[in-house]
């Protein structure tokens, strides 16, 4: 169930991945176009995400909801999901930043229940 959602987000224009992640970097699931190196980008995207999250409990600035990366090739998208999980989702250049935030708030309850 949890790859058909993850596969769900390769549908919309210029997103080429979709990872869910432990906070320990190990990839759980994931759904990619091309050749991307999950394992890699899991354990980045939880590296950063606790930085992020250390930054922002430092300087009092609450919960992370999301994290956004953006590079000269296309954006990554990083969220929590739980205490457990976090979601990367990576995107090309041209990619609507808004639609991934609006598909991932839409559906981020199915894809913690699919956990």
């Amino acid at each position: 169930m949890l790859k058909q959602i993850l596969s769900e987000f390769l549908k919309l224009d210029g997103v080429s991945a979709a990872v869910v992640v432990g906070r320990d970097g190990f990839v759980i699931e994931s759904a990619e176009t091309g050749e991307i190196d999950t394992e890699a980008l899991g354990a980045m995207a939880s590296t950063g995400m606790g930085t992020s999250e250390a930054m922002g409990a430092e300087l009092g600035k609450g919960e992370m909801h999301q994290m956004l990366v953006e590079l000269e090739h296309g954006p990554i998208l990083l969220s929590p999901l739980s205490d457990d999980e976090l979601i990367a989702i990576v995107g090309e250049k041209d990619v609507n930043i808004g639609r991934i935030r609006y598909e991932l708030k839409k559906n981020k309850e199915r894809i913690i229940a699919a956990l």
